[in-house]
């Protein structure tokens, strides 16, 4: 396991939060949009000690925070990000009049939020890490992928350490040796990353399994799970080892261990 800042010591009695995509709640009202510096800001106030985003490019190869390829879920059209120029995006506002970030006003706007950032396109890979790079920010960014090249891709081109999670590959080698008992397999692929984030459960796979659990967390890598939204989940993940949760309400989750 690679160490960096990021991590530091865990918080001990609960676990640590990450909030998906920011808040966006007041209570049971939707106040802000996700991925917006609001959301964020909103986040960091309720006490998350992580804050989660994504990674897109536009078509002036800016890395701007935010989920989908296109507009069409939040805002009604089926335009895609890369086609549209950073001043375009940002002309356009979201249903709680938000606005799409770039990477580097997130940042610069939240000097001490530690952020987990996925990479959705291979673009993002060469363009998130110089920006990240470009404000010093390489000890308080975790990089995550669901493909493990891309993951590998964008290590490699930073020349300053970076935490990073797993890929879908990766976790699922870590499964298997796990289940099998192969240890000196299991050690040889957890070797290179923080962490392991994933789903409580996936098409039949239970990743809350002791026999997946106990030799995993004996190889010092830490379990995140997502996406965790329910009081009781959460404390019976904490119970069993999780180290983390990812979270669209961190507000709940803080008040859940507090």
């Amino acid at each position: 396991m690679k160490t960096t800042g990021y991590l530091g010591p865990h918080p001990g009695f609960r676990p640590r939060i990450f909030a998906h995509r920011g808040l966006t709640f007041d209570k049971h009202t939707q106040v802000v949009d996700e991925n917006t510096l609001d959301s964020f800001e909103l986040a960091m106030a309720a006490g998350a000690d992580y804050l989660e985003s994504d990674i897109q490019v536009t078509k002036d190869l800016i890395p701007v925070l935010f989920h989908d390829r296109d507009l069409k879920r939040l805002v009604g059209k089926k335009t895609l990000i890369s086609s549209l120029t950073l001043d375009e995006l940002q002309s356009i506002r979201l249903p709680h009049s938000g606005q799409i970030p770039t990477l580097e006003q997130a940042l610069e706007k939240l000097p001490k939020a530690k952020f987990n950032l996925d990479l959705k396109t291979p673009r993002a890979e060469k363009v998130g890490i110089q920006a990240i790079l470009a404000q010093n920010a390489a000890d308080r960014v975790l990089v995550s992928s669901f493909s493990e090249a891309s993951r590998k891709r964008a290590l490699a081109i930073s020349n300053t350490p970076l935490a990073s999670s797993a890929g879908s590959s990766k976790v699922l080698s870590a499964y298997f040796f796990a289940r099998f008992k192969n240890l000196p397999a299991l050690a040889k692929e957890l070797v290179t990353i923080d962490a392991l984030q994933i789903p409580a459960k996936f098409f039949g796979i239970d990743f809350t399994d002791p026999r997946f659990l106990e030799p995993v967390l004996a190889a010092g890598v830490e379990i995140h799970y997502w996406t965790i939204n329910d009081p009781e989940q959460m404390q019976e993940l904490f119970q069993i080892g999780a180290h983390g949760l990812v979270t669209d309400r961190c507000d709940i989750a803080i008040k859940t261990f507090s």
